[in-house]
């Protein structure tokens, strides 16, 4: 069973050092199953780096880019959404002061059309720090949103 590392499965710069580790030191005439024993992976894993590198070279080791689609509001338009909502939802139009995921999603098309879910809404919302209180999305707390 592999060890944990000491740091996030998916920390992809320092699973690229570790890819480029365990290169180097199959060219300095380890053996693959002490370097995968050391690493704590499986000896497969390092005999896929080692093809690649014999493949593509050291740029057959560098990290990916992230795969998947691009998000539909870029972050500069996603940064500006906390300031509209904390306009409040009257001052765009609605007849009460009550923000719920159906009124966000609608004020994001009319802002910057892009259509998204009531569900999104309500995830995006959660990302940017705001929270759901009695019906109504509030702001967080210490009025600063987390990164995204």
């Amino acid at each position: 069973m592999p060890r944990h590392l000491g740091y996030d499965r998916r920390d992809a710069e320092k699973l690229e050092a570790r890819r480029i580790a365990a290169v180097a030191r199959l060219r300095r005439g380890e053996s693959t199953s002490s370097v995968a024993r050391s690493l704590g992976v499986r000896i497969q894993s390092v005999q896929r780096w080692a093809r690649c590198y014999r493949m593509h070279g050291e740029k057959g080791l560098r990290r990916l880019p992230k795969s998947g689609p691009h998000p539909k509001l870029r972050r500069e338009k996603l940064a500006r959404l906390p300031g509209l909502l904390a306009r409040g939802p009257m001052a765009h139009g609605f007849d009460t002061p009550v923000w719920t995921s159906e009124r966000i999603a609608l004020l994001i098309w009319r802002r910057f059309r892009v259509r998204y879910s009531r569900d999104h809404a309500h995830r995006l919302l959660q990302q940017l720090g705001w929270r759901w209180h009695e019906h109504t999305w509030l702001p967080p707390k210490n009025g600063k949103a987390p990164r995204t």
